[in-house]
This record gives C-alpha cells, structure tokens and sequence, in this order.
C-alpha cells in the first residue's frame, strides 16, 4: 500500500512495500511516486498522474499494458496497481495497491511455452504425414521410370502418379507457409457477388470434381462492390465450397448466398450432407485439425485468419434441415444515397 498526495509525494508505505522494493519508509517518504518507476517511464507517468487528479475515480492502473515498478537496486517486478482516491478535508489523497505478479507472469509464460511446443509438436506430426506420403510415391515412381522396363500404359500411370503427388506436395507447403507467412491485405473496391458467380462457375466446368452437385447461388443485389481483398476472400470461398462438395463426396446440393445489412456483407454456404458434430463445430478453425483422411487441416484456419483481417467473423454450424453451414461476415461502408 503506497498513499500519495495531490503532487504525487508519497505519504505512507506498509511494511509489503519496503519488502517489496527494497527501500526503507524514511527513504520512500517525502519522495515523488515516480521513484518506484523504471527510468523510462517516470517522466511520462507525470503526465498520466497530473490527468487523473483532474478527475480522481477507483480503478485499475494500465488496464492492457504490461506494467513494472523498480527496486532499489534497479531490478524490476512485475505489479498490477489498483488506484483508489480517499477524500481527507480539501486534500485527495491516493492509495495505490500493488500486487506482486511476478510469480503468476512466470507461470504464464511457462504455459504459453508449453503450448507452443504442444501445437510445434501436432504441426510436425501433420506436415511429415503430409510430406511422407507424396514423397513415397514420386520415390517409387521415380524408380519405375529408372528402371525402364515400363509399358505406355504403366508410363502413363507412372506420369500421372508424379504429377499428382508433386501437386500434393506444392499444396501442403503453400498452405503451410500463408498460414505461418499471412499476406497484407490488398483492399480494393470488389463485388463478391461476382467472385462467388465466377468460382461456381468454373466447377460446373470441371466434372471430376463437382459432376452430380447441384449448385445453388442466391445473390443480393443490395450487396454492391465494397473495399477487401478480392484475391484472399476468393480463397476462402474456394475453401469453403471445395469443402462443401466433399462433404457431399461430390453428390448432392450446395447453396451459396450472399446478403447485404446496413454495415455488413454476409456469404453463406450450405451443403446436404451429413454435417458437422458439436466436437468438430468447436475445433473446426483450429489449425491442424480435420475431418478428413487427408489433408493438413490448415485450410479452414487460413480462411479465419484471412477473415480476421478484415475484420470480420466466420463461424460454423449445421443448418436446419441441411448439412454443415458456414457463415462468412465482412464490415462493409453503406452506400451512398
């Protein structure tokens, strides 16, 4: 407990703040509270305390800020401060309560330790399952073609083996390195409405993978180009429907709409399939999780983060009557009158 007057000299100190900071009473009192401060901040925290007296209330010291105070012999402690003004006559005295953190900010960094090795350690298990298995293949293609013996139609497969497993690896890397190397947004003036029209387009154009889907898109017309990155949204939603259409194993319904508010774009795509349960509705944006035999469970997260960036929220659940549904919402200017 330190108390300080309207100057912001200390009047009284427990005993906790002599062992706390190492000084004794008679050297702490009379002095400017500034004084248990580090050097670097004392002459700016003359300026906060002068702001505060101009309208003394209880409340915590630094709300958001990592704080510190400095002992005698210039080590430093982390504290948390509690500020409460105390009416005496005319004077506003001011009694700070320190608390000593320094104890639970060590256990919080040791935690955050912990699960960054925890979350190192479910990455490396992931990416070497994702690297292994393509590697094996081209490995062994690559000796079917050494050996030469090969037939044009074993060739043909052997070809085809390389070519799809070194996509599959490319894939893998580059969803690794924009989910650990995100790219700046680029915000320019957009439609979505046309980015979803063209990417749905495009799959009906390509029957390997959505030949028995039956797409369904519902654009707003009230939803007018407005600021984002059109390259990174159009890959979330090239995420979101890809997902949607394995889902579905390639047979069966997806909706895509968009809907226009006052302030906000929102983009909804729907599927019938099995949907999602409560387990995977609560981890389905953490990294490295998936559903899936295959994958590194990085697209959704990339998808969040890209989401995030522009301020908006992405959330999954099941729709009534349907399958999984994912709901994307991005901020966005009202138009003009």
């Amino acid at each position: 407990m330190i108390m300080s007057d309207e100057r912001g000299l200390i009047v009284l100190v427990n005993a906790q703040t002599e062992r706390l900071f190492g000084y004794s009473r008679q050297e702490l009192i009379g002095q400017p509270v500034e004084i248990l401060l580090p050097e670097s901040i004392r002459a700016r925290h003359i300026g906060y305390r002068e702001s505060f007296m101009t309208s003394p209330q209880t409340r915590s010291m630094g709300v958001g800020r990592d704080l510190f105070g400095m002992r005698k012999d210039g080590s430093l402690v982390a504290i948390d401060i509690g500020l409460n003004p105390i009416k005496t006559g005319a004077r506003t005295l001011i009694l700070a309560a320190v608390v000593d953190i320094s104890e639970r900010r060590e256990m919080q960094r040791k935690l955050a330790q912990s699960e960054t090795l925890a979350a190192v350690g479910a990455m490396a298990t992931v990416m070497a399952h994702e690297i292994r298995n393509p590697l094996g293949s081209i490995v062994m293609a690559a000796k079917s073609l050494i050996a030469q013996d090969l037939t044009p139609v074993e060739m043909k497969i052997v070809s085809d083996v390389l070519t799809k497993e070194s996509q599959r690896l490319n894939r893998t890397l580059q969803d690794f390195l924009q989910y650990t190397r995100p790219r700046e947004l680029k915000r320019e003036i957009s439609d979505v409405n046309r980015t979803v029209t063209e990417i749905v387009t495009t799959l009906k154009q390509d029957p390997a993978q959505a030949h028995d889907v039956n797409f369904r898109v519902c654009t707003d017309q009230n939803l007018g180009p407005f600021p984002h990155d059109a390259d990174q949204l159009r890959q979330v939603l090239w995420n979101l429907i890809l997902n949607a259409i394995q889902a579905i194993q390639g047979r069966g319904r997806i909706t895509i709409s968009t809907q226009a508010d006052a302030q906000q774009a929102h983009i909804t795509v729907v599927d019938s399939g099995p949907g999602l349960d409560a387990s995977s509705i609560r981890k389905i944006f953490d990294p490295f999780f998936t559903t899936k035999k295959t994958g590194t469970g990085l697209g959704l997260a990339i998808a969040r983060r890209i989401v995030s960036a522009h301020d908006g929220v992405i959330v999954a659940d099941n729709a009534p009557g349907e399958g999984a549904r994912f709901r994307v919402t991005l901020p966005r200017p009202p138009s003009p009158p």
